[in-house]
């Protein structure tokens, strides 16, 4: 499907191009509510969230609306981060998954919508966004129906126990609740495995339910971890290898690690004032051992090669793997945990503590005081850690800070391994290189902030492209070679305010100073003839007035200094918005096309807009550009 829309589309660009330059619209289209976002797909569907919450398919070839979708609608009903309304190009960007796969094209047809209130309401379906037909959900897999207030009825689904499994290709939907409805209020328990393509269900299991989203184990089985029972199946078959349950129907699992090597499972599950701590084989599902912990709280755990830590309020225990017997323990250990192997176990202690226990009887071998301690990262011959001051330092497996001899590093910007022995960093505007396997480090280029053209410009991610380091921000491309050399460094300039914009900004910039300087003298006037001088309460209004009106001075200086940025990046190419035309910034303002791995321009396009809202389709070479509140225009770029 995609090959066949790569081809058609190729064709007919030449005919378009050869009667277009980069300013002719290939097509233009019009929406009856405000676009809010749109994405294009590989599959050569143009997706397009409108402000009334209706998900719309678009054939990019030719700008046809092909489908328009209701199943999005019931988000508005949702809230944001900020605990607000949501807003649709939030719920746009968050809500909706469009799937992928390298070795099946045919996956990229379909996307994934998931979103709920964290109560009682949730929904999930995939569509098919050739056709906007809603192939696989809940409801159409036929689970329980129950009535939801304020949203009518619904059909029952575990959110965090139902989705998209790449790895299979399939879609879990999972479901346990208990029904009210019924006499007896009967516990209902229902899992359907859903094969992608063909949307047929593969295998029903009514006494299994997962909570958790699925683990693929190297054997190809996958574990359901639910709230009162674990359980490995076979994906395929839906045949249960085995099932471990909590003692009593109505106490939950609180706790749970699993080995680094997948071979054993750690429960612990609360019992009253007490709890249960349990190994299990994860491969026959045998019970290993049972240990009953006189808890009032739920211990956090850490599996180990040989056991399982287990932190309490109290005690840090190591259980060991064979009977569960203890076989050590101390205290004040309450921090991160990690497995070593030979060398120990390394802990945290209050937040102000790094330690190596020997992990045969858990005495300390060493000791270091540091402020804020927090592990980072683990290396070939020690570990890197951050201080109370977020400053980067290097501790060897035998205890010596090696980096206080030559300076810890401060705070990085920006950090990125392009190899898993090497790690590099923005520190200062420095850019530094990490050995991982020696602990050490160098500058690799000083100064790199400084190639970075514009006010208060830095780098702000950074990409291993064509053999180098690509760092990038709005409007600035820098290349450098693995030895810090530069390869290349391009600017283009960010559009900003119009000049009579600047002027009337300005204007006002020194209007609000001029009144608050003015209040600051009340403030002062009232305080020297008032018995209670500073704190007189008019004196002190008079000065918060004051303070106000040059916060606002400053917002309405920083506000003429603005420059605007739009950038994506697909594949080798790279679109950011800056000046391509004549006239003031706002009709200047448009997309230079740039070759990511050599800085150059292969085009520009006039958008007249300095907050474009776009998309970029790199194997057909159209740009998506909502030039109006309800319009999306297609350009051939």
């Amino acid at each position: 499907m995609k090959q066949l829309f790569k081809t058609i589309l190729s064709l007919l660009l030449l005919v378009a191009l050869s009667h277009t330059n980069a300013q002719d619209a290939l097509w233009q289209l019009d929406f009856d509510s405000e676009v809010e976002w749109n994405s294009v797909t590989e599959s050569g569907i143009l997706l397009v969230g409108t402000k009334d919450f209706k998900l719309h398919g678009v054939d990019s070839r030719d700008g046809n609306i092909l489908w328009t979708s209701e199943a999005f609608e019931q988000a508005k009903k949702m809230k944001g981060p900020d605990g607000k309304k949501v807003e649709p190009k939030y719920a746009f960007e968050n809500f909706i998954r469009v799937l992928t796969d390298d070795e099946y094209e045919e996956v990229s047809d379909y996307v994934e919508l998931k979103f709920t209130d964290g109560y009682q309401y949730r929904q999930y379906a995939v569509i098919n966004i050739q056709t906007g037909e809603e192939v696989i959900s809940p409801q159409i897999a036929e689970m329980p129906i129950i009535k939801v207030p304020l949203f009518g009825e619904m059909a029952q689904f575990n959110f965090n126990g139902t989705g998209y499994i790449p790895e299979l290709r399939m879609v879990i939907i999972s479901t346990n609740f208990e029904d009210y409805s019924q006499k007896g209020t009967p516990t209902i328990t229902i899992t359907k495995m859903v094969d992608l393509l063909s949307q047929k269900i593969i295998w029903t299991n009514e006494e299994i339910a997962v909570n958790g989203f699925p683990a693929l184990l190297e054997d190809g089985d996958i574990v359901l971890p639910g709230t009162t029972q674990i359980a490995k199946m076979d994906p395929k078959t839906g045949d249960v290898k085995w099932a471990y349950n909590t003692e009593h129907r109505k106490q939950v699992f609180e706790s749970f690690d699993l080995s680094l090597d997948l071979s054993t499972g750690y429960f612990f599950e609360k019992k009253k004032n007490s709890g249960t701590l349990s190994a299990l084989d994860m491969k026959s599902g045998k019970k290993l051992w049972e240990q009953e912990l006189k808890l009032k709280v739920v211990p956090t755990m850490s599996a180990m090669s040989d056991g399982v830590v287990v932190i309490d309020d109290k005690w840090f225990t190591m259980y060991d793997l064979q009977n569960g017997s203890v076989k050590w323990e101390v205290k004040k250990i309450d921090g991160y945990v990690v497995d070593l192997g030979e060398k120990g176990i390394l802990a945290t202690s209050k937040g102000k503590q790094l330690l190596l226990l020997n992990r045969k009887n858990g005495n300390v071998i060493w000791d270091q005081k540091i402020k804020g301690i927090n592990i980072d990262q683990i290396a070939a011959t020690g570990v890197m850690y951050t201080d109370i001051k977020g400053r980067l330092g290097y501790i060897q497996y035998d205890g010596e800070l090696i980096w206080d001899k030559k300076g810890m590093l401060e705070v990085p910007s920006l950090r990125y391994k392009p190899e898993l022995t090497k790690e590099i960093m923005v520190v200062d505007g420095d850019l530094f290189e990490i050995d991982l396997l020696t602990g050490d480090y160098k500058v690799l280029h000083k100064g790199l902030a400084k190639k970075f053209e514009g006010e208060n410009a830095s780098p702000e991610s950074v990409e291993s492209v064509a053999g180098g380091y690509l760092f990038m921000d709005g409007n600035n491309l820098v290349m450098l070679e693995p030895d810090g050399s530069v390869r290349f460094a391009k600017y283009w300039e960010a559009p900003g305010l119009s000049l009579a914009a600047k002027i009337a900004l300005r204007a006002a910039q020194v209007s609000v100073m001029a009144m608050g300087a003015a209040a600051q003298m009340q403030s002062s006037h009232v305080a020297a003839y008032s018995r209670y001088g500073t704190n007189d309460y008019y004196s002190k209004m008079y000065a918060q007035q004051a303070q106000d009106l040059f916060n606002a001075a400053g917002q309405v200086g920083a506000e003429a200094k603005k420059k605007f940025q739009a950038t994506v990046s697909k594949g080798d190419i790279r679109m950011i918005l800056t000046r391509v035309g004549e006239g003031g910034q706002g009709k200047s303002a448009g997309l230079v096309k740039v070759d990511r791995r050599t800085g150059e321009e292969l085009g520009t396009l006039l958008l007249s807009d300095k907050e474009p809202i776009y998309d970029y389709d790199q194997v057909s070479g159209q740009v998506f550009f909502k030039a109006d509140k309800k319009q999306i225009i297609s350009y051939s770029f």
